[in-house]
């Protein structure tokens, strides 16, 4: 009788079809055509193991979402058409709050943009456009001129300050560019988004925060303010009144009994109620806790 061990059987490591790229976006197209059908990659992105990041583009959900990325994804839907708007801001890395935070990117291309202003003739100079991993689009600059006037004032922040935080322009280089649009739709947003945008916000909900808190009755916060010692970083923060706002699931998870012991008081809220609740109450939240501190502080 033989008692040797059964030889080792190798386990199909690989990709489910192994004619779809493994590290690239593809199409539903592409998949059809590998033997995928819709059916089972629709399965496949609600188990979370494909990402859909365009209308009928896809890629591997393990696939860091990099500029190249979206580059080669948009590259299979959009060919030589010039990307504008939200989507050139999707491009260069900037991802805006959606109504569905699920939904797919949109695709903007000159031309066929859908911003509450689409009806209005747009011109580009050559300044204004770039050329990113073989994708047409606005730069980052041009690309929030337009979204400041455009979106509305929430996305709008967000975007300048998502874009000015890539570090491609400064806000000397914003400010200088206003008077080009005189005159045109959503330019007078513009120039009250263009003073208080700021790259220090770390995604849209604290830009998002921070248009909230200007909106109330307190003083100018410093955004991204770190407060020593231990080094905690806040959305927004009164150093001279030790008051400030952070965000849930954040940079680190803050030692809010060290920052009450050091004399501060923070508002800690979720990302969610600031995105999608109402306004008028985060504002009321964020100047009814001030001024309780003030209170406290004078005893």
């Amino acid at each position: 009788m033989d008692t040797s061990p059964a030889p080792l059987v190798a386990l199909p490591l690989g990709p489910v079809v192994p004619r779809l790229p493994v590290e690239e976006p593809f199409t539903a197209a592409m998949a059809a055509r590998a033997g995928l059908g819709r059916g089972v990659l629709d399965r496949l992105h609600r188990s979370g193991r494909v990402r859909r990041l365009l209308r009928g583009v896809y890629v591997d959900a393990t696939v860091p979402l990099s500029v190249a990325v979206r580059a080669r994804a948009l590259r299979l839907v959009v060919g030589e058409q010039v990307v504008v708007g939200t989507t050139a801001a999707w491009l260069h890395g900037v991802d805006l709050p959606r109504a569905d935070p699920q939904a797919p990117a949109p695709i903007e291309v000159h031309g066929r943009s859908r911003h509450r202003y689409a009806d209005r003739p747009v011109r580009y100079a050559d300044r204004d456009l770039a050329v990113v991993a073989g994708v047409r689009c606005t730069t980052p600059l041009r690309t929030a001129l337009d979204l400041g006037r455009q979106l509305a004032p929430d996305r709008a922040l967000a975007a300048l300050d998502g874009l000015l935080r890539l570090g491609a322009f400064g806000h000397a280089a914003l400010l200088a560019e206003l008077p080009r649009f005189g005159g045109q739709p959503g330019i007078v947003q513009l120039r009250e988004l263009a003073a208080i945008c700021d790259g220090r916000a770390d995604g849209a909900a604290e830009s998002v925060l921070r248009l909230r808190w200007l909106h109330g009755r307190l003083p100018t916060p410093s955004p991204g303010l770190v407060v020593r010692p231990g080094g905690t970083r806040l959305a927004l923060g009164l150093e001279a009144h030790r008051f400030g706002a952070l965000l849930t699931g954040g940079q680190g998870e803050p030692d809010l009994a060290t920052l009450s012991a050091l004399g501060w008081r923070i508002v800690v809220l979720g990302p969610d109620r600031v995105l999608r609740g109402d306004a008028a109450l985060v504002t009321g939240h964020l100047e009814r806790e001030f001024h309780l501190h003030l209170l406290d502080q004078v005893g």
